[in-house]
């Protein structure tokens, strides 16, 4: 499972050397090489829903993870953020590849188009993968380990994956739970934590949302909250696999909530 290939094999962000970069916000280039992790940073991955259902809450998305980026950047430089987006046209769009959170652009609606159907299972695999080959090449040149945060958005239901098993990947995440990783499934889905359960998410990492603009805004905000508190207890020893990003409650689930009585 590990060493599937995406479709398209398509990837933003290389340079003419084959060397993967990140933009910053000036429009710059960055190699990552020069934006290497510091020693207490957190990798924070995004695998983001671009299936067709999720048009109706585009731009809500859009805004919505542009408002938890600034956050991240505002709490401090000691993070690297993955964007990976997915579809059945393309199951693992990298975005941004483990670049600085200050030098990660915005997200827009040249990148985010949703289109096509979703394979939640196959780019879940793809995902861990990438954060594996990353985790074992820092092992190798002897670089400090990261805190890896992989954060799952959707608004819907497998429904077109053709390479993993819902067991394989309720393996997977159980494998790398274990090594410290945490998994969060935020979703707009009817039964939510049935598809996070069956997947091996917990409920304790599981949030469900209601999918307008609204609801949308609300969950992207738990998100941020979440993640700031997550890395403001790393930087005082904190374990992140012994921490709940949504200790302070969750507030776009109990807005779902209220709305479908």
């Amino acid at each position: 499972m590990d060493e599937q290939a995406p479709k398209t094999g398509k990837q933003t962000g290389r340079n003419k050397t084959g060397k993967q970069t990140g933009r910053n916000k000036t429009g710059k280039q960055t190699d990552r090489n020069k934006t290497e992790s510091h020693p207490t940073d957190t990798h924070l991955v995004v695998l983001l829903d671009r299936s067709g259902s999720m048009a109706a809450i585009a731009d809500d998305v859009i805004g919505g993870f542009n408002a938890w980026l600034r956050d991240q950047q505002a709490s401090g430089d000691d993070a690297v953020v993955t964007l990976v987006l997915f579809d059945s046209i393309d199951q693992h769009e990298v975005v941004a590849d483990a670049v600085q959170v200050a030098d990660v652009e915005p997200l827009d609606a040249a990148t985010f188009n949703p289109r096509a159907a979703t394979p939640l299972l196959d780019a879940t695999s793809l995902v861990i993968a990438r954060v594996r080959r990353r985790e074992e090449d820092r092992k190798r040149k002897q670089l400090p380990s990261e805190a890896v945060v992989i954060v799952s958005i959707t608004d819907g239901h497998e429904n077109d994956s053709t390479e993993c098993s819902v067991g394989q990947i309720r393996t997977a995440i159980a494998e790398r739970e274990r090594s410290g990783w945490k998994f969060v499934f935020l979703s707009a889905a009817l039964d939510v934590y049935e598809e996070a359960g069956s997947l091996g998410y917990g409920p304790h990492n599981t949030q469900a949302f209601h999918p307008d603009e609204a609801g949308t805004a609300v969950a992207f905000a738990s998100l941020s909250q979440g993640t700031a508190m997550l890395r403001e207890r790393r930087r005082h020893g904190a374990k992140t696999a012994d921490l709940d990003l949504w200790e302070s409650g969750k507030p776009a689930e109990a807005d779902r909530n209220k709305r479908q009585r």
